[in-house]
C-alpha cells in the first residue's frame, strides 16, 4: 500500500501551545496518508501496528527529541518484534522525518537538518508523489531491554544533569550553558555541586562479552549520534561506525572529565586513563547504575539489569 505518515504528541508543549500547526500538517499531508495522535503509549504502538500492517514508507514525527525517542521505541518494538543481536541490526524501518517542533532537538540538528516543520513534510509529501529518492542520513540507535530507543543513552552524571535541566524553568541552550559553567566551576573547587553529580554507582559491567574491571562509575554513555548537546561531540565515534555504539565509562572525578572538556567540543578522543572508551555492540549493566537511565533527554525506570545494544539503522530524511 505505502504512503506517508505523521505521528504527533497530543500532549507535546508546542503542540499544546499551537493547535493550528496539526492543522496544517494534516493539510500538507492530503491524501498520503495518516495522521496519528495517540494520547498514550500503548495507543501509539497500536497506532505503529497498523502504519506496518500498511506498508507506510516514510514516517513524519512531529515534535522534539523526546516525541522522537517515544515514537522510534514503539518502531522498533513492532518492527523488531523481540529480534535481538544481529538479528536487531538487520531489521529495516521506514524512512523517518523529524517534523521539527520541540523544544530541544539535538536528534535533528546531528543529521543536519534545519527545514521547519510544514516545510519538511512538504517535501516529503511531494517527493513521495512524484516517485523521487529522498536523500537520508543512517545512524545505529541504541536499544535498551528491547523496548527504549534512542541514540543519547547514560547514568549517574548525564541522568542528574538531564533532571536539573528540566527542573526550574523551560529548558534552553542558554539554561544548559549556565548549568556546564556551575559544574565546572564546582569540580575546579571541589564543590558539592559537582560531587553529587559525580557519585558513583556499583555496576558490573560486559561489554561484547568482555568485563570491564572497574566496579564503580560515575556515568555509564553510550551514543549512536556525536554530538551530545551545545557541540559537545562525546560520541565522536558513533556515526563512523555503522552496527556499533560508542561506548564511554566515567571512573574519575569530576575534574577528570574538566580536563578533557576541550577534547570532547572537538570531537576528539579523550585519551583519560579514567574514561574507557570503546565502540562496542552490546554492553549488559548489572547493579546500582541499571536502576534509571536517561534516553534522548527522557527518564526510564531500569531494575537489576540493562542490555543495552546496537540497534537497527534509523534512515534519517534531509531536506535537500
Amino acid at each position: 500500500m505505502g504512503g506517508v505518515a505523521v505521528i504527533s504528541n497530543p500532549r507535546s508543549k508546542a503542540n499544546r501551545k499551537n493547535p493550528a500547526l496539526v492543522q496544517s500538517l494534516a493539510y500538507v499531508l492530503g491524501e498520503a496518508g495518516p495522521l496519528e495522535q495517540p494520547g498514550d503509549l500503548d495507543g501509539l504502538e497500536q497506532a505503529v501496528r497498523q502504519l506496518r500492517e500498511r506498508e507506510i514508507d516514510v514516517v513524519c514525527v512531529n515534535g522534539g527529541d523526546g516525541t522522537v525517542h517515544k515514537a522510534l521505541s514503539a518502531l522498533v518494538k513492532v518492527y523488531a518484534d523481540g529480534a535481538t543481536g544481529e538479528a536487531l541490526r538487520r531489521v529495516r524501518l521506514p524512512q523517518i522525518a523529524i517534523l521539527k517542533s520541540g523544544t530541544v532537538n539535538t536528534m535533528a540538528r546531528n543529521v543536519g537538518l534545519r527545514a521547519p516543520a510544514k516545510e519538511m513534510l512538504a517535501h516529503v509529501v511531494e517527493s513521495w508523489h512524484a516517485r523521487k529518492p529522498l536523500r537520508v542520513e543512517e545512524r545505529t540507535c541504541v536499544v535498551v531491554n528491547g523496548t527504549a530507543a534512542g541514540f543519547l543513552f547514560g547514568t549517574g552524571v548525564l541522568y542528574r544533569f538531564m533532571k536539573m535541566y528540566y527542573e526550574g524553568g523551560p529548558p534552553s541552550a542558554a539554561k544548559a550553558l549556565r548549568l556546564v559553567a556551575q559544574v565546572v566551576g564546582s569540580a575546579i573547587v571541589g564543590g558539592p555541586l559537582a560531587q553529587g553529580l559525580f557519585s558513583a554507582d556499583e555496576a558490573s559491567v560486559r561489554v561484547d562479552g568482555a568485563p570491564w574491571d572497574q566496579a564503580r562509575f560515575p556515568a555509564i554513555a553510550v551514543g549512536g549520534m556525536n554530538d551530545l548537546g551545545l557541540g559537545f561531540e562525546l560520541f565522536h565515534a558513533a556515526k563512523g561506525h555503522p552496527g556499533h555504539v560508542h561506548a564511554l565509562g566515567i571512573t574519575g572525578p569530576p575534574i577528570s572529565v574538566v580536563k578533557v572538556l576541550h577534547r570532547i567540543y572537538l570531537g576528539k578522543p579523550t585519551r583519560s586513563p579514567e574514561i574507557i572508551d570503546e565502540v562496542v555492540k552490546e554492553l549488559i549493566i548489572e547493579g546500582q547504575a541499571a536502576a534509571g537511565f536517561m534516553m534522548d533527554g527522557d527518564f526510564v525506570e531500569g531494575g537489576d539489569r540493562l542490555h543495552v545494544e546496537a540497534g537497527p539503522r534509523v534512515p534519517f530524511i534531509v531536506h535537500g
